[in-house]
């Protein structure tokens, strides 16, 4: 059987997630209707958390399902495999998580082939980073227009949610993969769609989200808060360095894309970001993972970002004074 054909017969039996943030938890959470789920969470507080009340998201989301909760991506093989390992991670995390599965990618699937992976992360390069770290081409994209957060109880909160959201793929092989995943996300209640080519997609929101995260962040405001004060001609500045890398490497944005991103941001006005978490809980943020990939996208094209150059070197000082911090505790 060939490849095209393995992927035509490929059929979503049971699906691995690992992250158990809220991003994860969403996941896990509608995929639980219609697919078994396994769940990789490390924290043992988080992991009796989701053995109590399993994974929940509510807002503009609302489903429940009870997930199998393992601690390590090893556990995916001895339960089974899978069919497809979602990597909800933070983006910093794809090198550890990568270096545990790659050792076992035959081990995980739950057919002859080893499962296929879906980077369900924001910025612009974790697909094809995991790809290159798993040494496998079968890593499918997933473009996410949502946002979300933990509550207090523990269950995903959907703070932001404008789909359809996007699945696509580095290889036309593996088109019937990336189709039937987008059906089955859909029938679970989360609108998804499978497309040809997925990169603008990729980089009409890893410019929209290093724009506006970073900027949130370092005023400590919502998508809004920022809009409607002096940093938002720091943010336009952002989506305009960001646009011309983009054109310079090729990728077609469509026309007058910063107006398109500017109406994202105004039917974003409540939310906060992730980063402005991060920020505020002492945490490592994706700063690495959105403006500093755009910068290496920026030297090889010979663009000048002097905006994402400042922002960037900011960001890295809170990502500095938690690095020591972890360092003092030690």
């Amino acid at each position: 059987m060939s490849e095209q054909e393995r992927a035509q017969a490929w059929t979503a039996r049971r699906v691995g997630v690992i992250g158990a943030g809220a991003m994860g938890t969403t996941l896990a959470s509608v995929l639980g209707r219609l697919v078994p789920v396994v769940i990789v969470c490390r924290n043992p507080a988080r992991a009796e958390t989701l053995f109590r009340i399993g994974a929940r998201v509510h807002g503009a989301v609302e489903c429940a399902s009870r997930p199998i909760v393992v601690s390590r991506v090893e556990d995916l093989a001895r339960i089974g495999g899978v069919s497809a390992v979602f990597v909800a991670t933070k983006t910093t995390a794809i090198d550890e998580v990568a270096a545990e599965m790659a050792p076992l990618m035959s081990e995980l699937g739950d057919q002859p082939d080893a499962p296929y992976t879906i980077s369900f992360q924001n910025g612009i390069e974790p697909g094809k980073r995991l790809m290159e770290r798993l040494g496998d081409p079968r890593v499918l994209r997933m473009v996410l227009n949502f946002g979300a957060r933990l509550d207090k109880d523990g269950a995903a909160e959907t703070t932001l949610y404008t789909p359809p959201h996007l699945i696509g793929r580095q290889d036309r092989t593996y088109a019937a993969v990336s189709d039937s995943l987008a059906s089955t996300l859909t029938a679970c209640g989360f609108e998804t769609r499978a497309v040809d080519d997925v990169e603008p997609f990729v980089w009409m929101k890893g410019i929209v989200n290093a724009a506006m995260n970073p900027v949130a962040a370092l005023t400590d405001a919502s998508v809004g808060e920022t809009l409607d004060a002096p940093a938002r001609v720091i943010v336009e500045r952002l989506l305009a360095e960001g646009v011309m890398v983009a054109k310079a490497e090729g990728i077609d944005l469509g026309d007058d894309p910063v107006s398109k991103m500017m109406a994202v941001f105004e039917s974003a006005r409540l939310h906060t970001p992730s980063m402005v978490e991060d920020i505020r809980a002492g945490r490592e943020s994706e700063v690495g993972q959105l403006n500093r990939q755009i910068l290496e996208h920026a030297r090889r094209v010979g663009v000048e970002t002097p905006t994402h150059e400042l922002i960037t070197a900011l960001i890295d000082a809170f990502d500095w004074r938690v690095f020591h911090r972890g360092e003092e505790r030690a």
